[in-house]
Formats: C-alpha cells, sequence, structure tokens
C-alpha cells in the first residue's frame, strides 16, 4: 500500500502542473492545506508516541532531525516547503539531491518496524507524507518544464521522488534496526516539524491575514486530527 499512495500523489501532483500554475493561489492553498495536515498529525499522533515510549533525550533527536533539514535547506532550495529559488534554465542538481535525500529521511518511519506495538506504513502519517508530496511534486514539475526538461529525464526525477520515500522504509526494513526504530521516527518528525511549520509560516503573503488560507489550514488541522483519532494506527 506504501508504494501505491506514495506514487500515485507524485503522479497526482505532477499532472496537476499542467492544470495549477505554481505561481496561483490555488497552488498556495493546497501547500497551506498539505502542511497543515502534515503539523496536525505530528502533533496529535507522532509527538504523543514518542514522547510516551521514548525516555527523556527524545527530544534531542528531534532537534537533530529540525538541524538536518536547516542543512537540506541550503541543497534543495526550499523545495521541500513549496520553493525553489531558481532562475536558470537548467536542471537543479543540488536542489534536487537535497529534495531526493529528505525524501529518503522522511519515509524511514514508514518500514513494518514495529513501535509501540504498530507500524506507520498505513494510517494518518503514510497520508501526510502522501499529502506533502504532491504539492511538492507540482512544483517540481512546473519549474522543471519552464526549465525545458526533456520529457524522459522529467519522468526520471519525478520516479526518484516518488520511490526516495519507500526506499527510506525499506532501507530500514533490510539493516534491521529495531532497537533505533524510535530515534528514526524522532529525528523524521523534526524534519517534518521544519517543513511544515516553513509551509505554515511562508505561504501568507507579506504575512497579511487571508481568511481562505486560514480556512484551507483550518481544515487540514481538522482532517488530521480526525483521521488520527478514528482511525487504528
Amino acid at each position: 500500500m506504501i508504494w501505491l499512495v506514495l506514487i500515485l500523489s507524485v503522479a497526482i501532483g505532477a499532472g496537476a502542473a499542467w492544470v495549477v500554475p505554481t505561481d496561483s493561489k490555488t497552488f498556495k492553498y493546497l501547500l497551506s492545506f498539505s502542511g497543515a495536515f502534515l503539523f496536525a498529525t505530528l502533533l496529535t499522533h507522532m509527538l504523543p508516541e514518542i514522547f510516551e515510549h521514548g525516555n527523556w533525550n527524545m527530544g534531542w533527536w528531534v532537534m537533530l532531525g529540525f538541524a538536518i533539514q536547516l542543512l537540506l535547506d541550503h541543497l534543495s532550495e526550499g523545495l521541500e516547503h513549496g520553493h525553489l529559488h531558481t532562475k536558470q534554465a537548467k536542471i537543479p542538481w543540488l536542489a534536487i539531491s537535497g529534495l531526493l535525500l529528505h525524501a529518503f529521511l522522511e519515509g524511514m518511519p514508514l518500514s513494518t518496524t514495529d513501535i509501540s506495538g504498530h507500524n506507520h506504513a498505513t494510517g494518518g502519517f503514510l497520508w501526510a507524507i502522501a499529502l506533502h508530496k504532491l504539492p511538492i511534486a507540482l512544483l517540481v514539475t512546473g519549474a522543471l518544464r519552464k526549465a525545458g526538461v526533456s520529457r524522459s529525464t522529467l519522468i526520471g526525477i519525478l520516479a526518484l521522488f516518488a520511490f526516495a520515500t519507500p526506499a527510506g522504509a525499506l532501507t530500514v526494513n533490510t539493516i534491521n534496526v529495531q532497537q533505533w526504530s524510535l530515534q528514526l521516527l524522532a529525528i523524521a518528525v523534526g524534519i517534518l516539524l521544519h517543513v511544515s511549520t516553513t509551509i505554515l509560516f511562508e505561504s501568507s503573503q507579506n504575512h497579511r491575514f487571508n481568511a481562505v488560507k486560514l480556512i484551507f489550514v483550518l481544515a487540514g488541522m481538522l482532517l488530521a486530527g480526525w483521521i488520527n483519532s478514528s482511525m487504528t494506527l
């Protein structure tokens, strides 16, 4: 299921690039919704789980993830939270590499490794990652199309992006790091806390109040809260 959901998320986002410009209000609202859903999932499920089943030093692992994302931002140019700061008509390979590394790391908690008696390969965390990947796939597709990238190269980059997250989960399953599963989860949560809060703060134009954006943010948070309280995760 994890492979199908994440691949479809990237495919839908890429397809939407032909009808939703990345500088449109629609894209910004979609980004706000996905960021709010991700943020609420972290608050209502992932963070409580980490501190319930971990020990006093779990906060340090969350901060490590936050710091890792700060470094990744310099590579990816903000792709993870809906920005691509480049005007060059060529493939931003450094930014793409940073994005792929980010996608790989956030996929580690999606392994079948049990944490507190269950895994995150299904449920709210999976859907949060899928919703996060959708607008990013839209942004990457739109940016690379403007750069005149060939269709085959574009498909190849999107395929790498789609499979990077499941590859993170597969790696954890393969090397059997059961004893570090909670720490890996905390690192991923720190990474995604940085991304989700950046999305929510940066999606406001000139930091002005936007009623429509507020509706999308509240909808994302409420949906995440409902899913995480009603589904067996």
